[in-house]
């Protein structure tokens, strides 16, 4: 199967904003005005029919994943123990938050911030433990979907009906090919990044890991006591951030305000954004995909960003693209 190049699209958008979204462009380019270009406001799409899109059938893995992670979150309630509640808070911020808003989204995909290579190896393995994914995929599926946002081949948009955006856009089963196709087109840098391609094929290992190590911790404290801190620490942890993250493909694209006019679908929700540690402000980043900063306004706490703040001044994080706009909507 051939690859396109990443600069090569039918996509209408400029290249500025194909830039924005591949990590590869220039801080001072303005996507906002960049993502106008050539694009008519969303009216009342028609989606397509649901049978189309499983044309390989269902990705079993991932059908068989989410039933026992959500079916451990039910379990958990009757094994519950305030260590296993403060494990679940801990390991909550470090995978949602570390891991994936702050790693695998502000970091990889959109080059917000630069740190050391094993500062972001780091930020990797604690995106990998919440289990959305290996950070090459998670990466390239997000830059595809800022550049097709809520237009045909946008992985998960509302268009498609709200249930497809939050939780049934990674139910079909994808091909080998395809998915390395994705990879190269999308994600270039990290395909030739010999550990994130280690990471592409051993992601699982680490969450499976966790889970028998908060288990056997639990059975040295107390028999019994492992399927609380095992529950807790993974299958209670990780569905709640599985459903912070999909709300902001879903939610986000529905409710909520806009400071910025986007040719997309995107609105700032606060409800999200304190469940996703800032990514809920979803209009003002896609109006600015590269800036660490997704509050722009008082009010518009980012948890996300103050970590990334704080890794500046300890002069871990260089290069913080921190320019909020002058002007809003």
């Amino acid at each position: 199967m051939s690859v396109e190049s990443p600069l090569k699209t039918d996509d209408k958008r400029s290249k500025s904003a194909l830039l924005a979204a591949t990590q590869v462009a220039d801080p001072s380019t303005d996507e906002n005005k960049a993502g106008k270009s050539g694009r008519k406001p969303i009216a009342h799409p028609i989606p397509t029919r649901f049978r189309d899109r499983f044309p390989n059938g269902l990705n079993w893995t991932n059908f068989t994943w989410m039933l026992v992670m959500h079916t451990g979150a039910v379990a958990s309630l009757w094994y519950f123990s305030w260590t296993g509640l403060a494990i679940c808070a801990v390991l909550h911020f470090v995978t949602a938050c570390l891991g994936v808003t702050l790693g695998y989204h502000r970091l990889l995909t959109h080059g917000s911030f630069k740190v050391p290579k094993p500062v972001e190896y780091f930020f990797s393995v604690c995106g990998m433990l919440s289990a959305e994914g290996s950070p090459i995929f998670w990466v390239a599926t997000h830059r595809k979907h800022h550049v097709l946002s809520d237009l045909p081949g946008d992985p998960h948009s509302p268009n498609d009906g709200f249930w497809w955006s939050h939780i049934l856009w990674f139910k079909p089963r994808v091909l080998k090919s395809e998915e390395e196709a994705l990879f190269a087109r999308w994600a270039p840098d990290m395909w030739k990044d010999p550990w994130h391609r280690v990471f592409d094929k051993i992601f699982p290992v680490f969450t499976i890991l966790l889970g028998i190590g908060l288990f056997v911790a639990g059975e040295a404290m107390e028999p019994g006591f492992g399927w609380s801190l095992a529950l807790w620490g993974v299958c209670m942890r990780a569905v709640l951030c599985y459903h912070s993250t999909w709300f902001v493909n879903s939610a986000t694209h529905i409710w909520g305000y806009r400071n910025y006019e986007t040719t997309d679908r995107s609105r700032n929700l606060w409800w999200v954004a304190l469940a996703s540690y800032g990514e809920g402000w979803h209009n003002n980043h896609h109006a600015h995909q590269r800036l660490a900063r997704h509050g722009h306004r008082w009010w518009e706490i980012d948890v996300t960003w103050m970590v990334i703040r704080t890794l500046q001044i300890l002069g871990i994080a260089t290069n913080v693209q921190d320019r909020i706009p002058e002007q809003t909507k």
